[in-house]
């Protein structure tokens, strides 16, 4: 057991390298709510577009965090050995193999953005939203490689110990993107107003900026890691040792996202109102979710680094100590979000039957963020120690055999509705936290070899 000055020193540890993920993730998630909110002002319709779309660019970052998560339990584990060579050159491999994977990406999410959109969204004649929605994911996915570049060079610098310089660059890309959308979602300062069309395009240029800051910052090594040059551009031995480690981690986002998207294909029955109302509360956990994952990062983190430098007691103390200020934390969101939800549903709409419903979901939601915090926090440890395969487990048997199925028996079957659909949520994560927490205490993360 940790005495407790040790307690208050891993304690500060964990703070200081979680609170800049925390607003950087803070950050991260508003760039696509400004959207939402800024276009709530023209209608309904418009919330349930880019929410759909949203989901929908949400959905490629599977892909990214099968990179990122190699990234960072390599670059912990070199940045604790104390070998920035080799973490440089892991970064370097983790942007090639980004690069290769963004373009079939880019293609498909441009090309086929109507076909993508079209399961979400209420038949063509009868709601605008379609049409809206596929504007919206044919212009944001000309960003992909942009975002692979932020998501990696975000991953690499946290490993590294470095979570300041993230949030610095997440802070200009919300500049960026509120100066464009003010611009062109309105069609103000003598510029056409675009709508949706203009959302996507501040959002878009917002991600160009953030990258061309990570590369740049990288090319000149005025960071914690750095990338030269090497020959092969493509080292295939590293590239597939990074993506064998994030696999798992991509897997496990895959069915979840997954999984979201057949759960808004539950809600398209509802109508309009239901659609806009689900993306709102959707966003609203976005947010709830950011200190369970700063604390989930700054926990990855530092069980690598102590794995790298063969702490494997002090790993676990991380961990621990981590799930224990995660759960707090998350306990007085959910108590907040549960009190104020009427208040937090109006900053995306106006009032009528979509805010209704949106307090319904907010409120149902805060019933199982203690339990996120937990099982985000876990997680994150695992995956710091390049154990990536339970996390995926658990979001598997939560999505496919909770979730998804209660929410068709209670909203369909037993003719509950909205609610019904809605209520599986808590349910499958107090199932997700229990699987994780019972292989964290088993131990046999330490043993895993990367």
């Amino acid at each position: 057991m940790a005495a407790p000055e040790e307690k208050r020193t891993l304690r500060r540890e964990i703070l200081s390298l979680a609170w800049p993920v925390i607003i950087a993730n803070f950050l991260q998630v508003l760039a696509t709510t400004i959207d939402l909110v800024m276009v709530g002002r023209i209608g309904v319709a418009e919330v349930a577009a880019v929410g759909v779309g949203g989901n929908l660019v949400f959905f490629t970052f599977t892909v990214m965090i099968g990179v990122t998560s190699g990234t960072i339990a390599l670059v912990a584990r070199a940045t604790g050995a104390r070998r920035p060579r080799q973490a440089d050159h892991f970064l370097f491999q983790s942007l090639v193999a980004g690069g290769l994977l963004s373009i079939p990406m880019l293609v498909v999410g441009v090309v086929f953005a109507s076909d993508i959109v079209a399961p979400f969204s209420p038949p063509a004649g009868e709601s605008t939203v379609r049409a809206l929605a596929a504007d919206y994911v044919a212009i944001i996915f000309f960003s992909t490689p942009a975002l692979f570049v932020i998501f990696i060079g975000t991953a690499a610098l946290r490993a590294a110990g470095d979570t300041k310089t993230p949030l610095i660059i997440g802070a200009i890309e919300n500049v960026v993107n509120f100066a464009i959308n003010y611009t062109l979602i309105f069609g103000n300062f003598g510029f056409p107003a675009l709508g949706v069309r203009g959302a996507a395009i501040g959002t878009s240029l917002a991600y160009f900026t953030g990258a061309m800051l990570f590369l740049g910052l990288f090319v000149d090594h005025r960071v914690r890691v750095g990338i030269h040059r090497e020959r092969p551009l493509a080292n295939w031995s590293t590239i597939r040792r990074v993506l064998r480690i994030g696999i798992p981690a991509a897997a496990e986002q895959f069915a979840f996202q997954i999984g979201i998207l057949l759960w808004i294909v539950m809600i398209v029955s509802f109508g309009e109102a239901a659609i806009a109302a689900h993306q709102i509360g959707l966003r609203v956990q976005s947010f709830a979710f950011m200190p369970g994952l700063g604390l989930s990062i700054a926990s990855s983190a530092l069980v690598g680094q102590n794995l790298g430098a063969k702490n494997p007691d002090r790993a676990e103390r991380s961990a621990r100590e981590s799930t224990k200020m995660s759960i707090a934390v998350m306990g007085a969101i959910a108590l907040f979000n549960f009190a104020f939800a009427p208040w937090i549903a109006l900053a995306f709409a106006e009032p009528g039957e979509a805010i209704d419903l949106a307090v319904t979901f907010i409120r149902l939601h805060a019933t199982s963020i203690p339990a996120v915090g937990l099982f985000f926090t876990l997680s994150g440890s695992l995956r710091g120690a390049g154990d990536t395969r339970w996390p995926l487990y658990a979001s598997v048997l939560g999505t496919y055999a909770v979730r998804l199925p209660l929410s068709f028996l209670l909203g369909y079957t037993l003719s509950l509705g909205l609610v019904g659909v809605w209520v599986a949520l808590p349910v499958e994560y107090y199932l997700r936290s229990v699987i994780v927490a019972q292989r964290f205490n088993s131990g046999a993360w330490k043993g895993t070899v990367v």
